[in-house]
């Protein structure tokens, strides 16, 4: 397992065919196209909601009926990444009963989790200082569950006010999360800081785990 911080895919549903991801983040957009399938009749999207409720995804039995076989044996932390994006995803998924378009799940001119915070507080969707603070506390937590925890409730007001969020490359982040906390909070923050520079202020495009 490698980690990458270059640009991803948005949260965006639209028309067209998605381009192709680069290969680093090749099996993480295969896993979220798959959610996307999965979200694309009502059931499944009913299902995979259960992983908006971080306390519920110990025992996600209606979820894991869709989505064990496309999980890595990679241990519990991988796992909960896994539910907790496809949940997230859930959450923001078009209503397969009355909208028909396809969602694009990779986008080279859309970054990391750091990006679209910037650009929430550029629209008034989430507060300055209290992006900041959130930025702070989540790098500061070691263990992925606080972390996602802590991430939640932006991601999800993030997603119903259009704000695109990068779904592979959330996916990737949370997945290095115990191993390269350091470097992923980094990105982010560089991303969010300075996002006119956020092509040439990535984290190196591979991080061996």
């Amino acid at each position: 397992m490698t980690h990458s911080d270059s640009l991803a895919s948005p949260a965006e549903e639209t028309t067209g065919q998605s381009l192709e991801p680069p290969r680093w983040l090749a099996r993480d957009t295969a896993y979220m196209r798959y959610v996307a399938d999965v979200c694309s009749t009502p059931q499944g999207r009913r299902d995979l909601r259960d992983g908006l409720n971080i306390r519920r995804l110990d025992e996600s039995w209606r979820m894991m009926r869709h989505l064990r076989p496309r999980i890595p044996n990679w241990g519990p932390d991988a796992t909960l990444a896994h539910l907790a994006v496809a949940g997230l995803y859930a959450h923001q998924a078009a209503n397969p009963t009355t909208d028909r378009t396809t969602p694009i799940l990779y986008d080279p001119a859309h970054g990391n989790l750091g990006w679209s915070l910037e650009r929430a507080v550029r629209q008034g969707v989430l507060r300055e200082d209290s992006t900041a603070d959130l930025l702070e506390r989540v790098a500061r937590q070691r263990r992925l569950q606080p972390a996602l925890a802590l991430l939640h409730r932006p991601v999800t007001r993030m997603t119903a006010a259009g704000i695109p969020v990068s779904w592979p490359r959330l996916l990737r982040d949370l997945n290095g999360w115990p191993k390269y906390r350091t470097q992923i909070a980094d990105a982010w923050m560089q991303s969010h800081y300075s996002p006119d520079l956020t092509r040439l202020t990535e984290t190196p495009e591979e991080i061996p785990a």
